[in-house]
Formats: structure tokens, sequence, C-alpha cells
């Protein structure tokens, strides 16, 4: 297959980031659950998996995971099939007889954009930002992002939802070399440059928002 045609693949690829909220309590029954069937389930459809988190810092009750598809068609098929499985069924029915497991459900559809690498899960903490660009500036704030990114995993736009969103994840061997990377980071003389050059004509970006994600143990790595 060409590499063009790979390439090609790769950015119609739809990811869907899943944010599970447990009830209270439940948080070691939900990740029991992935771990010991509901991977399997997935497996077994062709459903592609990116990774498993929970909070490191911030809220200690959610679940956060990506799913990997062919196309939006490919998602409703595969995830179709998934909930109809009568094996699911069973075991979903059997751990939540004592109540349901998961108190709120927040998906989001994404794709890669031209400059992300292809995603993979080699680090053991994980940040996840999100960047509400001012109206407009988004295609300037990918321009930043691709000439000035510091080492990521990677970076997406929201496929069916907000049209000026970028998401990215970028990882890290603990936290303090997070906190070491972005030191530096920030005081890198090129980078301020770069800033200040995008900027001139106002800021690009609205609202951040980010958190300090860990992979589960079940979690896949790449």
């Amino acid at each position: 297959m060409g590499v063009a045609i790979l390439e090609g693949r790769r950015r119609r690829m739809l990811y869907e980031s899943r944010l599970y909220t447990a009830v209270p309590g439940k948080l070691p029954a939900l990740n029991e659950r992935f771990a010991k069937q509901t991977m399997g389930y997935f497996k077994k459809h062709g459903i592609g998996m990116l990774g498993f988190w929970t909070d490191e810092i911030g809220t200690s009750n959610q679940l956060t995971y990506i799913l990997v598809f062919d196309s939006m068609a490919d998602r409703e098929q595969k995830m179709s099939v998934f909930q109809a499985d009568t094996g699911w069924q069973q075991v979903r029915a059997e751990t939540e007889a004592a109540g349901p497991l998961v108190a709120h459900v927040h998906n989001t559809f994404m794709r890669l954009t031209p400059y992300s690498p292809q995603p993979q899960c080699r680090s053991n903490v994980q940040e996840w930002r999100v960047y509400d660009a001012m109206p407009g500036k988004l295609p300037a704030l990918q321009e930043r992002f691709a000439k000035h990114g510091i080492d990521n995993m990677a970076y997406w736009t929201e496929d069916v939802g907000s049209s000026n969103r970028l998401v990215y994840m970028l990882g890290y061997p603990n936290l303090g070399a997070r906190e070491t990377s972005w030191a530096a980071f920030l005081a890198d003389p090129e980078w301020h440059k770069a800033r200040t050059e995008s900027e001139k004509n106002g800021p690009l970006v609205q609202v951040s928002r980010h958190s300090i994600l860990r992979l589960t143990s079940y979690s896949p790595r790449s």
C-alpha cells in the first residue's frame, strides 16, 4: 500500500474520546469490568483502542478512554453489533445487578490534525489539553503548534461539535518530568518570539483546560 494511501487513511481515522463519571465508589468495579470483559468484546468486534486513563490530579471517579474507527459509518456498525452482543448484555446485567456503575458519559469525535504524529501510548503520565480558539483563529493556532510544538502524543480537532477547538495530549515519564519540561519550554526565548509574532493581531486562545491522566494497568501501550 502506497505512502499517500496510508497517509490518507490515517487522516480519515475517527477517534472517539469517552469520559465516564463513575457512580461514587464504583470506579474500581468499572475498571475491573473493562480489564476483564469489555476490552475482550471490543477486540471481538474490531473496535480499536488507543488507551484508558484515570485522573492523576483532579476528579477521582473518572475514566477516560479513546476508541479508534475507520469512519463514522464504521463506528456505528461496530458499536451497534457490540451493544447487541448477548454476551456483553449478560456481563453488563451481572456487573450492574446492585446498580449502575456509570453516572454520566460524555463523548467527543475527533480527527488528527495534518501535523499530528501517529498517537502512541508509551509514557506513564499524559496531559490532556483543550484549547478553545478565538473565533476565526483556529488555523493560526494550528500553524503555531505545527512549527513550535513541544514533544507530543497527538493533536486532534473535533469532527462533531465545536469548530474552533484544538485537543492534544502530551506524555511524560512522571509528574516531575512534566514540571521540568514545561519550565524549560516557557522560558525558551524562541517560544516567546513565536508567541509574540503569532499573536500580533490578538490572542489565539480564548479558553484552555487541562487534566493530568495516568494509564490504567490494563490499557494498551505502544
